[in-house]
């Protein structure tokens, strides 16, 4: 987030870039499928469905617990999430937590989840332009963790809905060069595939945890000549 800031925030440059909003480097949104919980009729697409719950995890390199749905076979060709692609919590949260909530949908999530991941519908998906989605993530980060997105909620039955078509049209943002956006892109890469990259070790590493715990504890396993330095 910081060299975000430097580049696009207090970068004394952008008082002479192009304005717009985030219409100008989003292709599509597509809204999710909650489906059935089992096998149903025609609902015989088993995916898996991330909620606004997985965000956090998604976030920090984790596979979240994203549960099985059945769908539409129709749905899955329109709805199936692709690498470089956004998720956005539009229902939900709290009177401290706002909606808007994202998650970056990379390759490494995709291919722990066998390519079957769609969001449920309390999120939907943002398709950025080609070359504008790391920039589009953090961009929309940044406002979030500013409290902006409280601005742009409604509803008044206790679920709080996020007002986006009117927030991906209306707000103002910065459009910097292709050769800085180029730069950002590459080196915001390198940090999410490590974030991924830490968070599949994680994994590996709970999974042998899991493993050798109930063992040690029924005496299954010696430790008795292992040293610690």
């Amino acid at each position: 987030m910081s060299l975000f800031k430097h580049y696009f925030i207090n970068n004394p440059l952008a008082d002479t870039w192009q304005r717009g909003t985030f219409s100008d480097i989003i292709q599509s949104t597509i809204g999710g499928d909650w489906g059935k919980d089992a096998l149903s009729g025609n609902y015989t697409e088993e995916v898996f469905c991330i909620r606004g719950a997985d965000i956090p995890d998604v976030k920090a390199g984790d596979k979240g617990k994203m549960p099985i749905r059945f769908i539409l076979p129709k749905n899955y060709l329109s709805k199936m999430l692709q690498a470089n692609d956004l998720v956005v919590e539009i229902s939900g949260g709290s009177p401290t937590q706002s909606t808007g909530r994202i998650a970056f949908i990379s390759q490494s999530l995709l291919d722990r989840y066998h390519n079957k991941i769609v969001c449920t519908n309390f999120c939907r998906a943002v398709k950025p332009k080609n070359g504008y989605a790391q920039f589009l993530y953090v961009y929309w980060q940044y406002l979030y963790d500013i409290g902006l997105y409280f601005t742009y909620e409604n509803g008044t039955t206790g679920i709080k809905n996020f007002d986006l078509n009117g927030f991906i049209y209306t707000e103002e943002i910065v459009l910097p060069p292709q050769e800085l956006l180029s730069k950002f892109t590459t080196i915001c890469s390198e940090y999410l595939d490590k974030i991924n990259a830490n968070g599949m070790e994680n994994e590996k590493l709970s999974a042998i945890r899991d493993s050798l715990l109930p063992k040690l504890m029924l005496g299954e396993l010696d430790v008795d000549n292992i040293q610690i330095d």
